[in-house]
């Protein structure tokens, strides 16, 4: 009679934890489970959807090769960027198409458009690359609309960027806007100088001719002194 007392009483504590502990138990472990595969589930989807961003990138680099080699496919690349922004907002891939779709609009002389895609990029908190991208081409923008303090203000935090030779070739733009020849030139002088401090010698014959152009109208002047 001990032993089956004994399994009684086992049976019967083990029937007060359960009532006592069951539900909670069964909560945690469902819980848990949740939490678990709920994870999993939100990893899978963040791969497919970066998966389904990449393929539509690549794509659109193809399309952009052949707008900029002969000017074909542009509405295909157009509608890639479109698509790639709306869908992939939320990721690097949306902030690239909103590059790409200010750089057809500044081909269609739509300033105002690719303002408008240059800072919804820098509104998306970008990385240092994209923002550093972004505020460059919205400098060139502003420049082209004739805001030369606005473009200005955005090349003075660039100057220690991979982008130093580009700033140093707009802010000479700028300053020859301005009619500030002598600092148009310095900016130019600058921007060659750098480019070759980079190992990157100059190909930009624009560049060159603005700098010729500005030191013969400099000894020009001296010599009617």
């Amino acid at each position: 009679m001990e032993t089956y007392r004994t399994e009684e009483e086992q049976i019967e504590a083990i029937k007060r934890w359960w009532q006592e502990n069951g539900k909670s138990t069964v909560f945690g472990i469902a819980l848990a489970l949740t939490i678990v595969f709920g994870w999993k589930g939100w990893q899978g989807h963040q791969q497919d959807q970066a998966a389904e961003a990449s393929a539509i990138f690549d794509n659109l680099l193809v399309a952009d090769a052949a707008v900029q080699r002969d000017g074909s496919s542009l509405a295909t690349a157009q509608h890639l960027a479109d698509t790639l922004k709306d869908r992939f907002a939320g990721l690097s891939y949306g902030q690239f198409a909103a590059l790409y779709k200010a750089k057809y609009a500044v081909r269609a002389d739509d300033y105002a458009a690719a303002r408008a895609e240059l800072e919804w990029v820098l509104d998306q908190g970008p990385s240092v690359q994209i923002k550093a991208q972004a505020e460059m081409r919205l400098a060139q923008v502003l420049y082209s609309e004739q805001e030369y303090d606005q473009a200005a203000k955005y090349l003075a935090g660039l100057a220690d960027t991979g982008y130093a030779v580009e700033v140093a070739e707009l802010q000479g733009d700028i300053a020859f806007a301005q009619g500030d020849k002598a600092a148009a030139l310095a900016a130019y002088q600058r921007a060659r100088s750098l480019a070759r401090e980079q190992e990157a010698p100059v190909s930009n014959a624009m560049l060159e001719m603005k700098i010729n152009d500005l030191s013969a109208a400099a000894v020009a002047v001296e010599g009617a002194k």
